[in-house]
């Protein structure tokens, strides 16, 4: 099994044949929960693609039994993912997208934050103008795609849904910060069958294909990589756990972003 507790700050193994992940002693046991190809199947490219029956694996509430007060006092709760390495025909795989919900009382949604613990993500995000319309309806704004690498950090701003794409040939592991105050919207992504750009595999390189169902003009890509930023608590040498959990202060931001949208889009460099 690969150790993973120095870059996650909390004891974790991970099996990379069974894409099984290990907890190690003074940790609170957290929800299990799995993605099925027959889950998926509503987003894809291709919905009749073969693939393997699961397809990643979801541990909810995770931390430290010793944390679990602080952590919950402030309504943040800290997750894991693994992916396998897949191909859905020539799709790479996916998570099957979601959005976030508005801060109550603002036109403000509420953001993520994410950290690779194993392999590379990269992230499609998407800004639409109402992310409860259909295809027929739903006009993109904006679309961003990211990649982010072991030991960095990348957030989703506010306003803007996001799909996890595994293009390696290895597993994919992250965790992720997000406030425990809402539920991710998936149904529009679902009528929509996915989001405006599907990526798959041309010559071993991604390409992007522009997903037909969206009626309205789509822009093109703009690409970007994470960078730093100090004053949200990210920075490549802290494990995010470890950042959140020893100055949860600084992560107030997942909760109420709306003093921070300048500094969160400072943390994505455009390309």
């Amino acid at each position: 099994m690969i150790d993973l507790s120095d870059l996650a700050g909390i004891p974790l193994k991970f099996d990379e044949k069974y894409l099984y992940v290990a907890f190690g002693e003074g940790m609170r046991a957290p929800g299990y929960g799995t993605r099925s190809l027959r889950e998926l199947r509503e987003v894809l490219l291709d919905p009749d693609a073969p693939g393997p029956e699961i397809v990643y694996w979801m541990y909810r509430n995770c931390g430290r039994l010793e944390d679990a007060g602080l952590l919950e006092a402030r309504d943040l709760r800290y997750d894991l993912s693994a992916f396998i390495s897949a191909r859905f025909g020539p799709e790479y795989m996916k998570t099957s997208g979601h959005y976030h919900v508005h801060v109550p009382g603002t036109k403000v949604a509420y953001p993520e934050v994410y950290e690779i613990l194993h392999g590379e993500a990269l992230y499609v995000m998407q800004k639409v103008a109402d992310y409860g319309a259909g295809p027929a309806e739903v006009e993109v704004e904006d679309v961003i795609v990211a990649r982010a690498r072991a030991g960095q950090k990348i957030i989703m701003p506010p306003g803007y849904g996001h799909v996890t794409v595994n293009t390696t040939n290895e597993p994919l592991v992250m965790s992720n910060w997000v406030s425990n105050k809402f539920s991710s919207f998936y149904k529009s992504v679902e009528r929509c069958r996915g989001f405006a750009y599907y990526v798959v595999e041309e010559e071993s390189r991604p390409k992007y294909i522009k997903n037909e169902l969206y009626e309205r003009e789509v822009p093109e890509i703009r690409f970007a990589e994470p960078r730093e930023a100090p004053d949200l608590g990210l920075t490549w040498d802290t494990p995010l756990y470890t950042a959140c959990a020893e100055a949860p202060e600084k992560f107030e931001w997942l909760s109420d972003p709306r003093d921070y949208e300048e500094a969160i889009w400072n943390s994505l460099k455009i390309l």
